[in-house]
């Protein structure tokens, strides 16, 4: 027992290591060991308590290291294109379905003999069973996403689950082999016969029968994405899947039941204890396997066990299990660091910890006031970090959702599938469809606010007021603390001066998506598709403090460019909508009509598209735009190819001049007429492309031409997002992510393809 104790002391340190190696920018063994062999001679030789702290940090760090190193040497090697490649794959997860496609992880035997982890969709929509194999060609690429200011980041969550590429798989090119029956597809296929349990129940209650499969058995691929809208504004989203806390309180629940149950017995037992430890155990990895043993329901089992082998009266303190478990989650893996659930829910928990440490002897009722004001105050600050929003009513939401969810839909959900009575599961759709119609109807008029991303000190200060807060005493600091987190939700970055205006290319793939704010105003040139829209360029437009659009540009009808209007419509309420094909679309929208022009706050906009005969096609219909600031100028023209460059050629001639173009159609071929880039001759292009896109986009061609007129090209695929202000002062181009850890791959140096 005292040697638990004693390693608890180091636990700490060590963890820090851990999570702090992915911060560094290089992954440098030798400088570590190094560091922590003098520390260890240090520490024998002077006893000094601080040299066993630093050890500790130093064997934390080189232990994630090594472990991310292996992890990394799996990836797919970083290639600038898909490559076709012919492998035998076998599914280990239950198929996620939509409308367009079936995506599933599958364990991949490549030709060398090495496996690896890959995440492949399927556009076709065939039936994948878990645990069958198939010999199939894919396309396959290095998994490189978008980067941005703030978003979904795709290598830390592949990393953080031991995806190494992402692959399409080819079109009638699969051969069916003998299926696999180890022990972790006999569980997805108990997990797939478990969810197909509800299936008399889906054409009456659909939304119902989605919930109890998220519930119990973790495929939230069966809510459709409207459900996931609005989740989102009530902060529900941690409930609707199998999270920890689902584990965490139903393993509680059989523990009570099983101590009542043990009570009224006419005979005694003997320390029942045992009993009931034992069914909150065993409740825990049942319902953890139901979800496929994901990574939260991991980190929630191994808390329960722990709480269950070491509990006594003075033994472990509370915060020393919570470190132990940390400790063996990250000794398990520690690329859990990498996912965003793993800070939410042990940082969640250590607050409510933290503020009931100073309310233990409260009544009932104070305390869950408490743990509620705590947990809320507190994701107040988690999850506008993490997710750049605040939802207004979220604490009020949950203080009613969670036993609601725990206490009821969860346990119905798990006893419809174990009791073989069809109207028990009717039943139970029937209450989770009226959740849902009731859930919809509060996101109506549930309020959402999106504070600016702030700089790094002020969130830390932010969480430094959110622990004091908590604290049962110090009144006098709560003001100062109050002050902090005020400043935290209304912080607003600096507006460009009059007669200047900052240039943005975001990173939303294989699409374009421009924004240009001034003093006062803000306009927005194409969206991207409507998943980049959602998952990249919404959330930053907010964390750039753009609430609200003055124009909205939509080039031409086509999905990379203006599949997230009706969303960039609904939330930015942008005040005009200008497009190349109005009639594309069922809202208000006006033609933007070469050689109108206004001002802005001392910037020149005008749009300077041709009228050009096409027989096919829609590229030729792309609003072309033009913005000066001082003596700098930038030109966007959508799609448009070549014959619509030609024209503007023959209409403006040297009037197109721009020190940036925003390379037509991606960098396509069919775009970036010699002569048009001579005579624009910008001193920047870019490229807004995917990256390893199936269209070879920037064309080695055009790359080539840019080269010989001395031109700098600029790719978000490569780079990021960046921006850059115009104004008198030279051009100097930022990326919109500054930091890059060593594990993460994008920004790409062009000397790290293979």
């Amino acid at each position: 027992m005292a040697k638990i104790r004693f390693v608890c002391v180091w636990l700490p340190w060590w963890v820090v290591g851990v999570c702090g190696s992915y911060l560094l920018p290089q992954a440098g063994f030798l400088p570590w060991i190094g560091a922590l062999f003098t520390l260890a001679i240090l520490a024998l030789w002077s006893g000094w308590q601080w040299c066993r702290c630093v050890c500790a940090i130093c064997a934390g760090v080189l232990f994630a290291l090594w472990r991310t190193d292996m992890v990394l040497q799996q990836q797919w090697p970083l290639i600038d294109k898909t490559k076709l490649q012919h492998v035998v794959i076998k599914v280990t997860d239950i198929p996620q379905q939509d409308k367009q496609r079936s995506r599933f992880v599958a364990t991949v035997d490549l030709p060398n003999g090495q496996q690896q982890q890959w995440l492949l969709t399927d556009y076709t929509k065939q039936q994948w069973l878990p645990g069958s194999r198939w010999e199939i060609k894919v396309k396959v690429r290095a998994i490189i996403g978008e980067t941005n200011k703030v978003g979904f980041n795709r290598e830390a969550w592949a990393l953080a689950n031991h995806i190494g590429a992402m692959g399409t798989v080819v079109k009638g090119q699969r051969k069916a082999l003998p299926a696999s029956s180890g022990w972790q597809e006999i569980l997805a296929r108990w997990r797939l016969w478990c969810s197909a349990r509800w299936q008399a129940q889906i054409q009456a209650y659909p939304q119902g029968v989605a919930l109890l499969k998220a519930l119990a058995v973790g495929e939230q691929s069966a809510l459709p994405a409207t459900a996931w809208q609005i989740f989102r504004p009530l902060g529900l989203n941690h409930l609707v899947s199998i999270s920890g806390l689902h584990v965490g309180m139903l393993a509680m629940l059989a523990a009570w039941l099983c101590g009542k149950f043990l009570q009224y017995l006419p005979i005694r037992i003997h320390q029942p204890w045992i009993y009931t430890r034992c069914l909150a155990v065993l409740t825990a990895i049942v319902y953890s396997a139901l979800a496929g043993f994901a990574v939260p329901t991991q980190r929630s089992m191994l808390m329960i066990i722990i709480v269950a082998l070491t509990w006594r009266r003075g033994y472990l303190h509370a915060f020393q299990v919570w470190w132990l478990t940390i400790a063996i989650v990250l000794l398990y893996d520690p690329l859990a660091v990498l996912s965003i659930g793993f800070w939410l829910s042990f940082l969640l928990v250590a607050v409510l910890m933290w503020a009931g440490e100073g309310y233990g002897g409260s009544a009932k009722w104070r305390q869950i006031v408490q743990a509620q004001w705590a947990a809320g105050l507190a994701s107040v600050v988690l999850v506008a970090f993490c997710f750049g929003s605040v939802p207004i009513i979220s604490p009020l939401v949950n203080a009613l959702a969670i036993p609601w969810f725990t206490l009821i839909l969860v346990p119905l959900a798990l006893l419809s599938l174990i009791v073989p009575v069809n109207t028990l599961r009717t039943f139970a759709a029937y209450l989770a469809e009226q959740t849902m119609q009731l859930l919809h109807w509060i996101a109506d008029y549930a309020p959402e606010y999106y504070p600016a991303h702030a700089p790094l000190a002020l969130w830390l200060l932010a969480a430094i007021a959110v622990l004091l807060l908590l604290l049962p005493r110090g009144w006098y600091l709560r003001p100062l603390c109050l002050l902090i987190l005020l400043l935290l939700l209304s912080y607003r970055p600096p507006r460009p001066a009059q007669g200047e205006a900052i240039l943005r290319i975001w990173d939303v793939g294989q699409g374009l998506a421009v924004s240009i704010s001034t003093a006062k105003h803000e306009l927005l040139f194409d969206t991207g598709t409507a998943y980049a829209a959602q998952s990249a360029l919404l959330p930053n437009l907010r964390a750039a403090d753009i609430k609200q659009l003055d124009m909205l540009v939509l080039s031409h009808n086509d999905s990379d460019h203006d599949g997230g209007a009706t969303l960039i419509k609904q939330y930015l309420q942008p005040r005009s909508i200008i497009a190349g094909q109005p009639k594309a679309y069922t809202f208000p929208v006006q033609l933007c009509r070469g050689g109108s022009n206004w001002q802005w706050d001392g910037v020149w906009f005008e749009f300077l598209n041709q009228p050009v005969a096409v027989k096919n096609g829609k590229n030729e219909y792309s609003c072309v735009l033009r913005v000066v600031s001082a003596d700098k100028a930038v030109l966007i023209t959508g799609d448009l190819g070549k014959k619509g460059e030609r024209a503007l050629l023959t209409a403006y001639g040297d009037n197109l001049f721009s020190q940036i173009l925003v390379l037509g159609h991606h960098g396509s071929r069919n775009s970036s007429d010699i002569n048009f880039i001579r005579t624009v001759a910008p001193q920047y292009a870019v490229a807004s492309a995917g990256f390893a896109n199936p269209y070879g986009h920037p064309h080695v061609e055009v790359m080539k031409l840019l080269t010989q007129q001395n031109i700098t090209l600029l790719r978000t695929d490569h780079m990021g997002g960046m921006q850059t202000t115009l104004s008198a002062r030279p051009l100097h181009w930022q990326p919109l992510q500054s930091f890059q850890p060593y594990w993460q791959r994008k920004p790409v140096s062009e000397t790290s393809f293979q």
